[in-house]
């Protein structure tokens, strides 16, 4: 995966360049709340007295000016849904900056306490007040100081394309399209991101607008649950339509038969590939529901992914090595120089626990490690307070009041795992239970991030064949006993969320919606948006969960109606007997006879 560049952002050379200001952008009357990106909006004049306040320059305070009347005033940071993705994005972007440049102008005490508080809150409802307001102004503030200071040797860098970085209006898919491929307004060439990935995902978008305008792709429906070589059907024929309307088929459709071939089974390798899928020739029902995907839900992923791209950090020449995590791909990259080096699946958080998006530096390893057990899986998953048999069995004790596990290859952690302090107490991790791996989806953990192979990670990052070979680390990992052990060279740990790129070998990729964060995103970007394999996936949940309420609440109808029917009985009886004549009630029986 090619995300990152082998141009670092960071080189400096001797001069810095002039930048020639543009004049200050006019308000966007076309923007109200009928079609903005946002529903949440500041006033006009809270924006000039907080610049007003803070003593900002000229060129600063016009600039923020320019940012505002672009987007009519929306709010840029906050939404009344909560933290919008891109701010989380923002805000880790500054602190990679604020890590490797060490430049202190990007950092505000007051403001770093409560963005760290308010990202650490597991949802919010941002008002309208003087705390949301400062916190707003105060991160467009930072996000032009950081593009001066990171860009400030870049000359083909515009400072004006800052105001296209946070979308402002909601527009339909196909004027978005038009608008990409014609490379205007927000896809202009002059305002697109420093990352190949953009311009490489924007080429994409002709592909499938000629597949679009052709009428897209037919719906592959199977009798069976999984298709193979040999299998002869009417879906087989459409199967290979619809692989041919993408490119990984190029016979003539005179020529296409309903026969499961080997020439059919190399394509939907190829489109395995594509979507994540282990490429064994099949063509199984969960398969199929990628392949049915319609082309303008296609279209809709590449351009969100687009506008997730511009918050991607440059590369830096730190130490030359880095690791991403690509949550919905289920993979890490090591990156040498800005280029793949090699790469191992993982395990992340599931729906529930969703792995947090964020950047850091790996700084320690520890072998044979503790686990600490989170209260709240204490409190859910073990009724609050263990036993001392459950205890026992399952390798746990408990010290000053916190249950932790034991070393050893029972540990939920496994052998060894990997720190880079963050907010969010998520690190990489061993894991015992291995057939995981097997599986094509992959998100089973609670939140931390479980690699295939970590003895692999732990030699590399240590870079010391003397004391810590693969004998070493192999033996520190079953020792049973807890051992830190640093990283001489901290390496620069990326954990991003793409479900659309180019790989290294130019080929674009797909993969899941698992966390729904492309459908938020879908609804507030187009005024026609489609839906997500999230989205879809919740909607067949919601649809499942409504019939059993309905269920349910019949069966509560009828239980009720039972109860009142035999209440109405009994007092049914007791009218009647209370109705009867005193000398029609028998005498009860002398007990002497």
């Amino acid at each position: 995966m090619g995300f990152l560049s082998s141009c670092s952002i960071f080189d400096k050379k001797d001069e810095k360049l002039a930048k020639i200001e543009k004049p200050v952008t006019k308000v966007d009357i076309t923007i109200d709340t009928s079609n903005s990106f946002n529903s949440l909006f500041i006033d006009s004049f809270t924006v000039r007295f907080i610049l007003a306040k803070n003593g900002l320059d000229d060129t600063l305070t016009n600039r923020i000016k320019s940012f505002y009347n672009s987007r009519n005033y929306q709010y840029a940071w906050f939404s009344k849904e909560g933290l919008p993705e891109h701010t989380v994005s923002f805000w880790n972007l500054l602190k990679n900056y604020l890590n490797y440049s060490k430049d202190s102008s990007v950092y505000h005490e007051w403001l770093n306490r409560k963005m760290e508080t308010l990202i650490r809150v597991a949802s919010i409802r941002p008002k309208d007040d003087s705390t949301y307001q400062n916190i707003e102004i105060l991160l467009t503030r930072y996000l032009y100081t950081y593009a001066d200071h990171a860009f400030e040797h870049d000359e083909t860098f515009d400072i004006k394309s800052l105001e296209w970085y946070i979308p402002k209006k909601k527009v339909t898919l196909e004027a978005m399209l038009d608008s990409a491929l014609a490379k205007t307004g927000q896809y202009a060439d002059e305002y697109a991101p420093h990352n190949p990935q953009y311009l490489e995902l924007r080429d994409q978008l002709l592909k499938y607008k000629r597949i679009k305008d052709e009428g897209g792709w037919p719906t592959v429906n199977s009798k069976v649950e999984v298709m193979r070589k040999g299998y002869k059907d009417g879906a087989v024929k459409v199967l290979k339509k619809r692989l041919k309307i993408e490119g990984f088929i190029q016979e003539e459709d005179s020529l296409l038969t309903d026969t499961y071939d080997s020439q059919l089974a190399d394509a939907v390798n190829e489109l395995k590939k594509m979507y994540g899928y282990k490429p064994d020739g099949t063509a199984g029902r969960t398969f199929l529901k990628d392949v049915n995907v319609p082309v303008d839900e296609r279209i809709q992923q590449i351009l969100i992914n687009m506008e997730r791209m511009r918050w991607l950090p440059g590369n830096t020449r730190d130490s030359g090595r880095s690791i991403m995590v690509n949550i919905p791909e289920y993979r890490l990259h090591v990156y040498e120089n800005g280029k793949p080096a090699w790469q191992m699946d993982v395990v992340v958080g599931k729906e529930g626990n969703n792995t947090t998006i964020f950047t850091g530096r790996l700084s320690n390893i520890v072998f044979s490690p503790y686990w600490n057990v989170p209260t709240s899986i204490v409190k859910n998953e073990m009724n609050g307070k263990p036993s001392a048999s459950y205890l026992a069995r399952h390798h746990m004790e408990i010290i000053k009041g916190r249950v932790r596990q034991k070393p050893g290859p029972w540990n939920s952690l496994g052998l060894v795992k990997f720190l880079f302090p963050n907010s969010y107490n998520i690190y990489f991790h061993d894991s015992p239970a291995k057939s995981l791996f097997n599986k094509d989806k992959r998100s089973y953990s609670h939140g931390c991030i479980r690699l295939k192979e970590p003895a692999k990670l732990a030699v590399y990052l240590l870079d010391d064949s003397v004391r810590y070979n693969q004998r070493k680390v192999d033996s520190l990992m079953r020792t049973y006993k807890e051992k830190y052990v640093r990283v001489k060279k901290p390496v620069p740990v990326l954990i991003t969320y793409f479900t659309a790129w180019v790989d290294e070998n130019k080929v674009l990729d797909f993969r899941e919606d698992i966390y729904g964060h492309d459908a938020i995103i879908a609804k507030k970007m187009f005024l026609n948006s489609v839906g997500t394999s999230y989205s879809r996936q919740k909607a067949l949940k919601d649809s499942i969960q409504r019939v059993k309420d309905i269920a349910r609440q019949k069966e509560l109808h009828r239980k009720d109606s039972i109860a009142r029917l035999r209440k109405k009985d009994s007092l049914a009886a007791a009218k009647k007997a209370a109705s009867r004549p005193i000398d029609s009630v028998p005498s009860p029986k002398n007990p002497s006879n």
